[in-house]
């Protein structure tokens, strides 16, 4: 972990207006990642945690949703006014997410493999048979079984831990600066649930990538972070490194 900030958010705010009045998701959450660091967001489900990294990946659709940043700044760049070709290019070869529920993230009428090459293809600008050698390097280091066999399988030919690992071959295929991994884990049973964690961690600081990871599970935390933020009510009410979150937290909710 360096001194570097990979990504600096100050006083996000995301709302959702409605009929019945206005949803605030979000209220002024300020972030920052350094190089290599994994900083988890931990709080209750509707706490605002997966919108927040939505809007940091500007993937949330405006309208409904109305978002306002004071700093939106990624690798010295700032990307508030960012134009969608932009962040075509940047989501996925610098910026890469892996989403919490991976049989729905991934197509159901195409291979892994297929979703695999169209990473490289896309942003290395590989030809079919280099994406296809990539993609099955890919699933080796994530410790997919049988990578060859696996490469012509189908999403709802895996079991929940060998999709959760191929979501993750995905995120890390271009050496992207910067994770983000919402509750990758939730829907795994607690033996997978550690071997994917294992695994997302050991590629995380073999390539000093930064990953900000969202979960509502503090022993996910202690195993994984850096920097915790616990977030309330679309606010972050403490922000602390692990071991003194731990041993002397602060706010009533944590």
């Amino acid at each position: 972990m360096t001194d570097k900030t990979i990504l600096h958010v100050e006083n996000l705010k995301v709302i959702f207006p409605n009929p019945a009045g206005v949803v605030r998701a979000v209220e002024g959450v300020s972030l920052a990642v350094r190089e290599g660091e994994c900083a988890a967001i931990v709080g209750e489900s509707g706490s605002g945690k997966s919108v927040t990294s939505l809007a940091v990946m500007k993937l949330l659709s405006t309208p409904p949703a109305v978002m306002r940043v004071d700093r939106l700044e990624f690798d010295g760049r700032d990307l508030r006014d960012a134009a969608e070709n932009e962040m075509l290019d940047i989501r996925g070869r610098e910026m890469a997410m892996i989403f919490q529920d991976a049989l729905t993230a991934l197509n159901p009428v195409m291979t892994v493999g297929r979703q695999l090459d169209e990473v490289f293809i896309r942003h290395r600008s590989m030809k079919r048979r280099e994406a296809r050698q990539a993609s099955i390097q890919a699933l080796k280091l994530v410790g997919v079984p049988s990578p060859e066999r696996r490469y012509g399988d189908f999403p709802h030919e895996l079991s929940g831990g060998m999709r959760q690992r191929v979501l993750i071959a995905m995120a890390f295929a271009c050496d992207p600066k910067l994770i983000i991994a919402d509750e990758p884990t939730t829907a795994l049973d607690v033996t997978i649930q550690a071997q994917v964690l294992d695994v997302l961690k050991t590629m995380q600081r073999e390539r000093n990538t930064s990953l900000i990871l969202i979960t509502h599970d503090l022993s996910v935390v202690a195993h994984m972070a850096d920097t915790v933020y616990v977030m309330y009510c679309g606010r972050i009410v403490e922000k602390a490194p692990l071991r003194e979150l731990f041993r002397h937290p602060l706010h009533p909710y944590t």
